[in-house]
């Protein structure tokens, strides 16, 4: 487990002496063979020489187990005598194939003749993990009856003494754990550890590699955890702490990492490490305002010359119920109506919403508040809302742009509407002649009120009078909304009267 895989793949290789499992009535018995090979490989069955198929009485699958390990079943359903013989898993990928043999017996009565016992496996990789100054490797086992157990380092046979332990427990029918112990673990223990377990159908082993760079001694050591890490919530639940130490020499480097990411610094997160006394160091991870989003699980790793190590730490945070309801969505697009010649405009909008949504109307940024002249209402229908501002009498004053801002806790939108008066131009004083000029040149001027450029008209009595040679027509604007108006006429003659 503990080898590199090679980058072309492995060749399907049973690991295990296949096994014969049974119903307690006999009716059906599976057998199962486990093997390894990358890329996965495919199954086929044999009784004899004739392939076995998928359908009626039999059922084949392969499931992964573990990392490039793999089971394969075959389950026989309604089992007769005819099923007795020798059975056959050829396991292919694209680098070979690899064989398992069983043979199924039957007994005086008919019934198939299955071992008692099982030989010892392995089903799960062994783990390594450290509790303080110990270092603890462990192997799942199943087997029956109970085997021999016997644990080595390289070729050398392992005893108990004061400082290394080694137990099982049962577990469950026909499983255990095993465990080696090693108090304050040196240099001097690192190397390739092997697990044998033996009994009357067979033996297994489980192999452990124990890495450790550099020695521990006065020029330093590396980094290892001496208490468990903690998570500290503080009672408003606004912050969360997460804390180790570990003791190292030189001072490690620090790295936190959430599942496979690297985590940093931010406004939401600080890192903190400090050193509490010799070669003692507590190193801290604050996240504030948590939510769900947060939780999973935070690795601390630690590093100098001599080595590294991990500690792990499973952050659960219930998310908050999802509030019920919606934001606010628009059913019909914002308008602009007027009424009573422009002398009522009104500006409206219908959206639906639940909760009941805030309303908030401005004109170019400033608050629009409710008078005479402007009335706000909101009419209700279940969850629909109709919206509604009027002006009464509106000036040019009353032009811009005017925002309605609907708001409730599931979200925000906006209504822009874009209101434009016109004044109708007035024209404040009588036309008047301004100027006579000796070269038979008249020039009539009237004065027009009017917030934009007007377009002016000039008649003489009756008839408009249109521009030409004689007739030219300036308008000049003199101030803010007040146009100067001029006609022009040259070369003048008693028809002009």
């Amino acid at each position: 487990d503990e080898a590199p895989v090679p980058d072309d793949g492995i060749k399907p290789t049973f690991t295990e002496r296949p096994v014969i499992r049974q119903t307690d009535d006999g009716g059906k018995i599976t057998f199962e063979c486990r093997c390894v090979g990358d890329p996965k490989p495919t199954i086929a069955w044999f009784h004899g020489k004739e392939q076995v198929n998928e359908g009626g009485r039999y059922h084949m699958s392969l499931e992964n187990d573990q990392k490039l390990y793999h089971m394969a079943r075959l389950e026989i359903s309604k089992v007769i005598t005819g099923d007795k013989g020798e059975y056959r898993a050829v396991a292919k990928n694209k680098h070979g194939e690899g064989v398992a043999t069983i043979n199924l017996n039957f007994e005086g009565s008919g019934k198939p003749k299955i071992p008692d016992g099982k030989s010892p496996r392995f089903p799960k990789k062994p783990t390594i993990r450290q509790d303080g100054d110990l270092l603890i490797m462990e192997c799942v086992l199943e087997a029956n009856p109970v085997p021999d157990i016997a644990w080595f380092q390289g070729e050398r046979l392992i005893t108990d003494s004061p400082r290394i332990k080694m137990s099982r427990k049962a577990t469950s029918k026909d499983t255990y754990v095993l465990t080696l112990e090693i108090t304050n673990p040196t240099q001097e223990d690192g190397g390739n550890y092997r697990c044998n377990a033996f009994n009357s159908y067979g033996e297994s082993n489980a192999n452990i590699a124990l890495n450790f760079q550099g020695g521990d001694d006065a020029n330093g050591f590396a980094p290892s955890f001496i208490e468990k890490p903690r998570i500290i919530p503080n009672e408003a639940g606004t912050l969360i702490t997460m804390k180790c130490r570990c003791k190292a020499k030189p001072a490690p480097v620090v790295t936190w990492y959430r599942g496979t990411t690297v985590v940093k610094e931010s406004e939401k997160i600080a890192l903190k490490s400090s050193s509490t006394e010799e070669d003692i160091y507590e190193l801290v991870l604050e996240i504030k305002d948590p939510s769900a989003p947060d939780g999973g699980t935070y690795r601390c790793h630690v590093k100098n010359e001599f080595g590294e190590s991990n500690a792990n730490l499973n952050l659960n945070i219930e998310a908050e119920p999802e509030p019920e309801g919606e934001g606010p969505t628009f059913i019909d697009k914002p308008r602009i109506v007027s009424e009573n010649n422009g002398k009522l405009v009104i500006m409206d909008c219908k959206v639906k919403a639940n909760p009941k949504p805030d309303i908030l109307w401005t004109r170019e940024g400033e608050v629009v508040k409710e008078s005479a002249k402007c009335v706000m209402t909101m009419r209700e229908k279940g969850d629909m809302y109709y919206i509604r501002l009027e002006l009464v009498e509106p000036g040019l004053e009353d032009s811009g742009l005017y925002k309605c801002n609907i708001k409730n806790n599931l979200g925000e939108l906006n209504a822009n509407l874009t209101l434009n008066i016109e004044i109708i131009p007035v024209i404040k004083d009588k036309p008047k002649i301004i100027k006579i000029i000796k070269k038979r040149t008249v020039i009539i001027e009237c004065v027009v009120v009017s917030k934009f450029e007007p377009k002016c008209t000039w008649f003489k009595e009756t008839n408009e009078v249109r521009e030409s040679d004689r007739h030219k027509v300036d308008i000049q604007q003199v101030k803010d909304g007040e146009f100067a108006v001029k006609l022009e006429i040259s070369e003048i003659t008693d028809s002009d009267k």
